[in-house]
């Protein structure tokens, strides 16, 4: 089942090529250098065979707007000006960058492999930085000057570009304040039928689909209902299909819920990003796995018999990595035999045969190049790519967004009843019988992840860089399972955290 299986679809066939290209009008076409976009995308495959010149052609002419719009705006805010000059480049620059925005979505969708490209140049470019660091640490080193210090750091810089870039985000952000993510909570919401108040009242706008999914596309249609819900954390379905030793376990993750590097109460976010692509131990992975223990042990498993009940999970964007985490590195808590990843940035985690990967990524959605590696062939996982139609508005949002990927789920599956032999037939049918049969009982829970917030103050950059020698895989608390009202006060997050640090706690004694 090695390779890469591909559809498309959305074409307009029936329409003379003549009459399509007269009625695009200029501005909805990014000009090209060379021939137009090909039904297949060489370049988002290996970015590096993408001529360079036709990157500056699609990124030269937007670098010179923004750089024009950060002026005006900075003009307008800086130089003494009269009250309706000032109101009117506030307004020229409103509408600039919106304008902007529009024309970079139309060229990176219009030039797939372009944003590999982009995100691989920011990581060559702080080589600069990362190599002013490592002199100034050899020097110490040479001159004796906290010397032990300075190559325990020294050590713990990553060889490898993008690895470095991430780092050094998670360790400045640390020591910034920004990254304040504390101890783990699981709230049930709910339950059969029955809905739960979350701790300090109940979210504005609560799950509408409760049933038990029947197929991946119900289970598509989850999440996309999932980020509808307007709670202080994350929520989280499972669902429990048959009885005894026909038991088995469906996860449905959405992904980021805001980019802000500010931790809220949302764990979903940028900190958990960067753990996730680093290979750290995340939020989400901690909330995850205590939701599914917890629905477990009403359902009678005991805790012996909890990484042998079979899961299938889904994630969207950062929910897949989340879903690629449990099933390559933590495969003690959750026993996953089958992930279907929708638009996630996973190219760097590894797929063991054993367990059934789709991977679902549209050729002009630019967050599966986020990790900066290209698609290539790398494990037993299929690749499962749809070719997109630009919209007038918005095009990277949709080449994004959880209801299109409904779409292409809903589009798969019809591909796998049509070729049951085909490689996403093959993978399809074995995560098939995990599903509810018809008649068969199944149990849903609603979970809501959340984590407080570290208080105090912030540790300097060095402290933050000594997290990763004393806990590689991280440093998150146990976390606390809350049903309907908290049921025991917690230690304040930070001076647990520092206290699991001083020890040296490893993430397995957590």
């Amino acid at each position: 089942m090695r390779g890469r299986s591909q559809f498309f679809c959305e074409r307009a066939k029936s329409v003379p090529r003549s009459r399509r290209s007269s009625s695009l009008k200029a501005e909805d076409v990014t000009p090209r250098r060379h021939r137009s976009t090909p039904r297949y995308y060489a370049a988002r495959r290996v970015p590096e065979t993408m001529w360079i010149g036709d990157a500056m052609d699609v990124l030269a002419p937007l670098a010179a707007r923004l750089g024009v719009h950060l002026a005006v705006r900075a003009a307008s805010q800086a130089l003494p000006l009269t009250p309706e000059l000032s109101a009117f480049l506030k307004e020229f620059s409103r509408r600039e960058g919106e304008s902007i925005l529009e024309e970079a979505q139309r060229r990176f969708f219009d030039n797939p492999g372009v944003d590999t490209l982009l995100v691989q140049a920011m990581a060559r470019a702080w080589r600069v930085p990362v190599g002013l660091g490592k002199t100034y640490l050899r020097a110490k080193i040479l001159l004796g000057v906290e010397s032990e210090r300075a190559r325990e750091t020294l050590r713990l810089i990553p060889k490898r570009d993008f690895e470095a870039l991430m780092a050094s985000y998670l360790a400045i952000g640390t020591a910034l304040g920004w990254f304040r993510g504390g101890t783990v909570a699981v709230n049930l919401w709910y339950k059969d039928g029955a809905f739960y108040d979350l701790p300090g009242g109940s979210a504005q706008t609560k799950p509408r689909r409760v049933e038990a999914p029947r197929t991946l596309t119900d289970m598509a249609r989850d999440i996309d209902d999932l980020y509808w819900v307007e709670a202080p954390g994350q929520p989280v379905k499972i669902t429990r299909v048959g009885e005894g030793q026909v038991r088995r376990w469906l996860i449905s993750l959405p992904g980021t819920d805001h980019m802000d590097p500010i931790s809220t109460m949302n764990p979903a976010d940028a900190e958990t990003n960067t753990r996730e692509v680093l290979g750290l131990s995340s939020a989400m992975q901690k909330g995850v796995v205590a939701a599914l223990h917890h629905a477990m042990e009403s359902e009678g498993v005991s805790p012996r018999n909890m990484v042998r009940e079979p899961v299938i999970i889904m994630g969207h964007s950062q929910g897949g990595m989340v879903a690629l985490s449990l099933a390559e590195r933590h495969p003690r808590e959750v026993n996953v035999r089958g992930v279907v990843t929708l638009g996630t940035p996973g190219r760097r985690l590894r797929v063991s045969r054993d367990v059934a990967a789709l991977a679902v990524e549209h050729d002009q959605d630019v967050v599966p190049s986020m990790d900066g590696r290209p698609r290539r062939r790398t494990d037993d996982r299929v690749v499962v790519g749809r070719h997109l139609i630009r919209p007038r508005t918005g095009p990277l949002f949709y080449a994004h967004s959880s209801s299109t990927y409904t779409e292409t789920v809903q589009l798969m599956e019809r591909h796998a009843r049509v070729a049951p032999n085909s490689k996403i037939g093959r993978t399809v049918a074995r995560i098939r019988p995990y599903l509810p049969a018809e008649g068969e009982s199944s149990s849903v829970y609603v979970y809501e992840v959340r984590q407080d917030l570290l208080s105090g103050v912030a540790p300097d950059i060095r402290e933050a860089i000594s997290v990763f020698a004393r806990l590689p895989e991280g440093v998150y608390p146990a976390p606390v399972i809350r049903e309907v009202v908290r049921e025991a006060a917690v230690r304040p997050a930070l001076e647990e955290w520092k206290e699991r640090r001083s020890r040296g706690i490893r993430r397995e004694d957590v």
